[in-house]
């Protein structure tokens, strides 16, 4: 009696994802051959067992159903068909984005939205042979399918039982188990039935008492700053200072722009390249404090917006700013408001990655261009917030202000708008040069908005930043935290007594550090779970870091230099340059002892106090001297 049809049908499904697989660990990433087997392995096991189980379910309702062997064969093709691209796009969404395909994902990223967006769809089309040689794989497989369906003959009792199946299975998942060394993602069917039975929580290698003492060191603590206590245990007091109590005696306005997808490598005041794109970012540069080795905390955007906003690094694998909108985060815009600031925002389109949902916390007033029904271009964003500061001026001149422009027209596929009144250059082959003129449109029109700020009678600080970079070469895209994605530069101008002389910092520098800067303008000296640094002031540790967290991967800049665990690979580290513009030399220390272990269990670690809850309680503001400003 030949074996049932569902059988070979499976075999197909299984022989189809471990040749993805093959391709996602061996071929694409780097590292000797024995580390990529050592992924390769646990990976194809993890995936033909969970495979092995959908199988043995279906040969299971056939059994039971014989009547219907048949249609429920044909049924659970199609469903196999769905498995083939589900986990192929899974593989590739990871390998472009450096996100798995998760709920999380699609919730994020309005459903299928994001395998329909440009952002997925150009770099299929950049390495169009690779993709037509899956796509072609995929309908072979169909193919093949429907023959080994059509002339099957084993309709009757099945000699495969699936109890046999399981078996295999639970063997391979128990094998999986014991690879002592970090292994990769689980399968998509994995991940999605984990999320859906709650399942997929962060659990600590080690004891919490341990990483939270592993945390502290990482992050350190400000100068004579003390911890504040286990409850929320990365939560510090700052130093109560004379300084810091005539700042809040005279708050300064602050006005961030935040630029779309601001490249580092097209910035000549970061190069120093001779041609440059930005002559009003250059001319702003020389009147501030630049960081060149600025680089986001994550990417895309939604990430990178909160971690400069709450000073909060990225959950290893789900997107704060979605799957954990009920937790409690220490946000900038709510502690200038509780000190007396009004608080604008000005941008477009905030509500495609869910940022619309934490706009309302952090913002009296929230501008979104899209929504109201205006062109998002950054023109009429640089118009309508100087309107919005002008009618703040009007409305309560005495009061100080936080403004924040979000910038929109840099945004992939690096369309030249409309009202740029010029002819866009050929993109065909070109892409940086399309992002180059639409970054010259943009510079010009921040160049108003710099103008109109610097007019201001009111004493301000202005920052400009990044909120991560973006590819001009999409058959290099990657899901690692690479320059090309988080690479990007902040500058900070204001009144001398707060920022310092004009002058360059070379140390590694990020998002998170750009609230407690802000804190120390102002003089806010009241509890803070920040995990970042004073750019301004003195290092919390010896040497300054900075820490960016893809599903892809993870790095951590350090004295010119990047420690990287792909998460293809996750028991390689690999050391590299930075980036590629001079270091000084007296600025370099050794790079500490570090291992890819070591690295991702402090990722775990803070995703862990993230799902607890443990990163803060606006109860920890309490009534101290800073309170006593608000009005």
């Amino acid at each position: 009696m030949r074996r049932h049809p569902l059988v070979d049908v499976g075999l197909l499904l299984i022989t189809f994802r471990l040749a993805g697989l093959a391709g996602r660990y061996l071929l694409q990433p780097a590292g000797s051959l024995a580390a990529r087997l050592a992924l390769f392995l646990p990976a194809a096991a993890s995936h033909a067992a969970a495979l092995l189980i959908v199988v043995a379910a279906c040969l299971a309702v056939a059994a039971a159903m014989p009547r219907y062997a048949y249609a429920v064969t044909i049924a659970a093709c199609a469903g196999f068909a769905i498995l083939m691209v589900a986990g192929q796009a899974d593989l590739t969404v990871s390998a472009i984005t450096g996100a798995p395909l998760t709920p999380t994902v699609f919730r994020t990223y309005r459903g299928l939205h994001v395998v329909r967006s440009k952002e997925f769809l150009e770099p299929l089309r950049a390495n169009l042979g690779v993709t037509l040689g899956g796509t072609g794989a995929f309908f072979a497989a169909i193919a093949w399918m429907a023959v080994l369906v059509r002339r099957g003959d084993g309709w009757g009792r099945p000699t495969c039982r699936p109890l046999r199946l399981i078996v295999v299975a639970v063997s391979l998942i128990a094998a999986d188990a014991l690879v002592p060394w970090p292994v990769p993602p689980p399968p998509i069917e994995v991940a999605f039935a984990r999320e859906y039975l709650h399942l997929d929580e962060v659990h600590l290698r080690g004891s919490e008492a341990g990483a939270i003492a592993d945390l502290r060191r990482l992050t350190g603590l400000p100068p004579s700053a003390q911890w504040v206590g286990d409850p929320y245990p990365l939560v510090y007091q700052p130093a109560r200072t004379p300084m810091a109590a005539a700042r809040r005696a005279n708050p300064p306005d602050i006005v961030v722009v935040m630029v779309e997808s601001l490249r580092a490598q097209e910035l000549s005041f970061v190069t120093g390249a001779d041609e440059s794109v930005t002559p009003n970012l250059d001319a702003l540069a020389i009147r501030s404090v630049v960081f060149p080795r600025y680089i986001s905390n994550a990417f895309p955007s939604a990430p990178s917006v909160l971690s400069f906003h709450c000073s909060a690094w990225p959950h290893r694998s789900k997107e704060i700013i979605t799957d954990f909108a009920a937790r409690s985060f220490d946000c900038l815009p709510a502690r200038l408001a509780d000190l007396g600031y009004q608080t604008i925002y000005v941008g477009a389109d905030p509500h495609f990655d869910n940022q619309d949902r934490w706009l309302s916390r952090w913002y009296a007033k929230a501008v979104d261009l899209i929504a109201e029904g205006a062109p998002g271009t950054d023109r009429q964003i640089v118009s309508r917030a100087m309107d919005e500061i002008r009618r703040h001026e009007m409305a309560e001149p005495n009061r100080p202000l936080f403004a924040f422009v979000s910038t929109y027209s840099t945004h992939y596929p690096f369309t030249l708008p409309d009202d740029a009144g010029e002819q866009p250059v050929n993109r065909e082959g070109n892409l940086r040069a399309q992002y180059r003129q639409t970054l010259r449109y943009t510079d010009r029109e921040l160049g108003r908005l710099l103008e109109f700020v610097r007019q201001r009678r009111r004493r301000t600080s202005v920052i400009v930043a990044g909120d991560h970079g973006f590819y001009v070469d999409l058959k290099h895209s990657s899901g690692l935290p690479e320059n090309d994605n988080v690479w990007t530069a902040a500058l900070i101008a204001g009144p001398e007594d707060l920022v310092g002389a004009p002058r360059r910092v070379a140390a590694a520098a990020s998002h998170v550090d750009m609230m407690p800067t802000v804190l120390a303008m102002v003089g806010d000296d009241r509890p803070t779970a920040s995990l970042g640094s004073d750019l301004l002031g003195p290092p919390r540790t010896g040497a300054r870091t900075a820490l960016a967290i893809r599903a892809g991967g993870v790095r951590l800049d350090h004295d010119g230099q990047s420690a990287i665990v792909d998460a293809r690979t996750p028991n390689v580290l690999s050391t590299r340059l930075a980036f590629p513009i001079p270091t000084p030399t007296a600025t370099l220390t050794p790079t500490p002892t570090l291992t890819p272990r070591q690295l991702l269990d402090w990722v775990d670690d803070w995703s862990y106090l993230v799902e607890q809850n443990r990163v803060w309680s606006d109860r920890l503001l309490g009534a101290t001297p800073a309170s006593s400003t608000r009005r």
